[in-house]
């Protein structure tokens, strides 16, 4: 009777226990159920929030790009059906920038043409860096039908999706100069930036770089001569300057005449035994120095110093190389010193 009575309570507990164990187990697939959506909705949001972030900082990015062009020329080769565009870019924004295409229109003709090679336009250019596409570097285009006479405008397109306008200087004054230098030389000397160096040691500049800017140079001592020249041949050659260049001082009653050959310096001031050609491309700016007591192509490195006098001297440079294919040699009046 007892276990009769018994078994009656179990049956109805069991079915009780059956119920909430079921409950709970419902409630477990909810709960993961509910959390797994729930961390999939925070994981879609964290990047939903990093595309967005991504993209304003690509955003901000391409509006701080600044590079810009000029010294812009266009030379058209009938023949070919092609134009050369010439030009000088400068990045001066803060950030680095590439240049990945280029695209010129024929605006006589209403004719487009592109650089053929996207891979060959990988033009990389840090904050600050100004590159020269002139002559060889210039950048060629085919377009259909081009004549001399037509008109061009053409653009620059960066990687950041951003158009660099070229537009054709009308009245360059670089190149009146480069007109007038038919009559006087290709390499054109800027004055202001004269200097000397001073010796560190028998073979290293002490103040390299920067220099003694100015014409008052001390006597009796070790010095080398910086001077800053500009190639401005009108065809817009390239002019390479050997071994054979100096800084001549002329001599006269009481003061013997005086070399400084050219020398190669590295970024340290530290003089290079042997010679490197230097090779300036059109509207290259270069600083060449002049140390030596002998031709490094025949002798080798001693340093030259300075008359033991106090007096004034003239002085000029003697530049010998090729220009282009050809021969160069040119002799520039130069600056009066006076060693003190």
């Amino acid at each position: 009777m007892k276990a009769l009575w018994f078994e009656r309570i179990w049956k109805g507990r069991s079915k009780g226990v059956s119920t909430v164990v079921g409950t709970v187990f419902l409630m477990l697939i909810i709960f993961m159920v509910s959390t797994n959506v729930l961390l999939w909705s925070f994981s879609r949001n964290a990047e939903y929030n990093q595309a967005v972030m991504e993209k304003n900082q690509e955003e901000a990015d391409r509006i701080d790009e600044r590079v810009i062009a000029f010294k812009v020329g266009y030379y058209v080769d009938e023949d070919e059906g092609k134009v050369k565009v010439e030009a000088r870019l400068e990045n001066a924004g803060s950030l680095a920038a590439r240049i990945i295409n280029m695209w010129v229109l024929d605006t006589t003709t209403q004719r487009f043409g592109f650089n053929e090679t996207v891979e060959s336009l990988n033009l990389n250019l840090k904050p600050g860096d100004i590159l020269n596409l002139t002559g060889s570097n210039g950048i060629v285009v085919s377009i259909d039908g081009v004549s001399s006479s037509d008109a061009f405008n053409s653009w620059f397109v960066t990687a950041r999706g951003n158009t660099v306008p070229l537009e054709e200087d009308q009245m360059d004054q670089s190149i009146i100069v480069a007109d007038l230098s038919r009559g006087v030389g290709y390499l054109a000397l800027e004055f202001d930036e004269f200097r000397y160096f001073t010796y560190e040691s028998p073979h290293k500049l002490g103040n390299y770089p920067s220099g003694t800017l100015g014409f008052d140079v001390p006597k009796g001592e070790y010095v080398a001569f910086g001077c800053l020249l500009t190639n401005l041949d009108p065809l817009r050659r390239t002019i390479v300057i050997d071994a054979h260049s100096l800084f001549w001082q002329p001599g006269r009653a009481g003061i013997a005449e005086g070399y400084w050959f050219i020398v190669n310096v590295e970024a340290d001031g530290t003089i290079n035994e042997a010679y490197s050609s230097v090779a300036m491309n059109y509207q290259d700016t270069k600083m060449l120095v002049f140390a030596s007591d002998d031709d490094l192509d025949i002798g080798s490195f001693t340093r030259q110093k300075t008359p033991n006098a106090q007096t004034t001297v003239a002085t000029f440079l003697v530049l010998h190389g090729t220009l282009g294919s050809g021969p160069y040699a040119q002799s520039i009046p130069f600056v009066s010193l006076f060693y003190y």
